[in-house]
């Protein structure tokens, strides 16, 4: 080849290069400046009803991670697509995003210098284009229709600095640069800002009686796990005499740490119902601050309603990942769902039971260092507070001379009137009961739910704080002479009864979707090209860890809250398969 030749070639790809880069450039804008001012930045864009979905797209700097959130309208009603469909209270959030771009005024033409865009905080937060290096990156925010098709863009930058009410602004593919009036918390990407936030929707005076189930579970040798009970107390609370009762209550055994032992209060003590009460009350401020999407046929066979009997061992993984354990207390036959760090049973008075199981702790949230702990839902029916209702004899008609055979036949009647009447409210009864059951395990048999660490905190009872001297105030918790509670759930005892473990290749890592930073506090995190990453809940949280051969014990200290706990799947020597998550 000729190198006048090899010379005309280049020129041809340079002018082809040439003009690609032409005609992808950020497009300057169509009009002069002057008539834009005081004119609608999107003229089109006229009914706020139109909006259908919006994406929102950030810089996640911190964790070097584009960040996408989307909500939309769908057959279901409005979704949060990026946290795997979850149900969002989105009608008037939606409506006030949309309201803040319709009739959005061009206040000043700032710039049409694509060089000032990061100055300005207008750089569109493209994967493909910056890295965690770039300054100045802005929130691209797209509103589309039922169709798809985009109402209105826009990338939010920075804050005026004389007035922080104003925002430069800028239209995707456009060089020019904008000053609005614009509130970009109506854009918010906060998970809770978009559901509906109280977990539960318990009315603490409907309560009729709490179960504290506290636990630690121990890594012992050979892959398998060790569950020490701690602490077994029920209390009822009468509403017609507003007071609380003991019904029962039973300690790790002196004998036997792996078992549990009738047990009373001290002389001395009275049960600490003022606590009983900040417990009860705390239930209504259990808050979603995230989820995720448990596997297809794991939430199936949760919505059943039988339990656990039809998961499957490919569904342990992601159980066990998040901090639940299938395991066969002593003194039962049939394998339970346990939480490492307990569990809390609930009963209200319309005979629905609310299992709270307590999984693992994290550090998640914007600031990556708050304390969160995952939470898995389960409801029952309480047959036994549902009991059919005692009908009255139904006598036969006697006939005679003496005998009123019509007064008698009214008397029957009525008896029958009014057995039937009380079997009709009695099925109705437990009809509501077994609608609102079903109902309750659908919302929550899809989800893993994750909850800050400190709410929690305020639903577990501690046993010391059980009970309380007799002329001591109640918010004074007493301890149990000559024994130790230190921490409540998290004290380590020696070793019981072991059951097997899944082995620690069974568990699958998960895509790490919203990764946490397990660097200690003030670490810089390394400089690297940002990713896309949707804020989705297709997969579970990073799995705990185990060393090969045997789990590693948990911390003396807070055996409960270590990231190190027993990467087990349940009671089974065969390996669980990995999940399809």
């Amino acid at each position: 080849m000729s190198e006048s030749l090899k010379t005309l070639i280049f020129l041809a790809v340079a002018v082809v290069m040439g003009g690609l880069a032409y005609v992808s450039r950020p497009a300057p804008a169509t009009s002069a400046p002057e008539e834009e001012v005081n004119q609608p930045l999107f003229p089109e864009f006229t009914d706020p009803l139109q909006a259908e979905s919006m994406k929102i797209t950030r810089l996640d700097s911190d964790r070097g991670q584009i960040r996408r959130f989307e909500v939309a309208n769908t057959s279901d009603g409005w979704q949060i697509k990026s946290k795997g469909g979850y149900p969002a209270n989105a009608t008037a959030h939606m409506a006030q995003a949309a309201n803040s771009l319709v009739d959005l005024k061009v206040l000043r033409i700032v710039s049409d210098l694509p060089g000032q865009h990061a100055e300005y905080g207008v750089v569109e937060p493209n994967a493909n284009a910056i890295t965690t290096d770039d300054e100045g990156v802005g929130e691209l925010v797209t509103i589309d229709d039922k169709s798809d098709k985009p109402l209105a863009s826009l990338i939010v930058g920075a804050a005026d600095k004389e007035d922080p009410q104003l925002r430069y602004v800028r239209v995707p593919g456009r060089d020019r640069i904008y000053l609005v009036r614009l509130d970009p918390t109506v854009f918010s990407t906060e998970f809770s800002d978009w559901i509906e936030k109280d977990l539960l929707q318990i009315n603490p005076f409907d309560v009729a009686s709490l179960r504290f189930r506290n636990h630690t579970m121990q890594a012992a040798s050979e892959n398998r796990i060790t569950v020490l009970p701690q602490l077994d107390a029920l209390v009822d609370f009468n509403a017609e005499r507003s007071d609380w009762r003991l019904v029962s209550l039973k300690e790790t055994s002196p004998k036997d740490p792996a078992q549990l032992a009738d047990a009373q209060l001290p002389a001395g003590d009275k049960l600490n119902t003022e606590k009983l009460d900040e417990i009860r009350n705390s239930l209504d401020d259990l808050i979603i601050v995230d989820v995720y999407r448990k596997p297809e046929q794991l939430a199936e066979a949760l919505k059943k309603g039988d339990g656990l009997k039809d998961v499957k061992q490919e569904d342990l993984p992601t159980l066990v990942s998040n901090g639940f354990f299938l395991y066969t207390l002593p003194g039962e036959t049939e394998k339970h769902l346990l939480g490492l760090n307990g569990e809390l049973v609930i009963e209200t008075q319309d005979a629905i039971r609310y299992r709270l199981l307590f999984g693992k702790e994290v550090l998640g949230g914007d600031n990556k260092d708050q304390k969160q702990q995952f939470l898995f839902v389960q409801t029952e029916l309480v047959e036994e507070m549902l009991p059919p209702p005692m009908l009255q004899e139904v006598p036969e008609i006697k006939e005679g001379e003496d005998q009123d055979i019509e007064a008698q036949a009214k008397a029957r009647e009525k008896i029958l009137q009014e057995n039937d009447a009380a079997m009709t409210a009695y099925r109705e009864k437990k009809n509501v009961a077994t609608r609102t059951m079903i109902e309750l395990n659908s919302r929550f048999a899809d989800w893993y739910y994750v909850v800050k660490a400190e709410d929690v905190a305020n639903i577990l009872l501690k046993r010391e704080q059980l009970g309380t001297p007799i002329n001591q105030p109640t918010n004074q918790p007493s301890g149990v002479p000559g024994r130790a509670f230190p921490g409540g759930m998290g004290m380590l005892r020696p070793p019981g009864a072991q059951q097997p473990m899944t082995p620690p290749e069974a568990t699958q890592e998960p895509t790490e979707e919203q990764p946490m930073d397990d660097k200690p506090a003030g670490e810089e995190p390394p400089k690297q090209d940002a990713t896309p990453m949707e804020e989705s809940a297709d997969a579970p949280s990073e799995p705990m860890k185990s060393t090969e051969g045997t789990a590693e014990p948990a911390a003396e200290e807070k055996p409960a809250e270590t990231e190190q706990a027993p990467d087990a799947a349940a009671q089974s020597d065969k390996p669980a398969e990995n999940s399809s998550e």
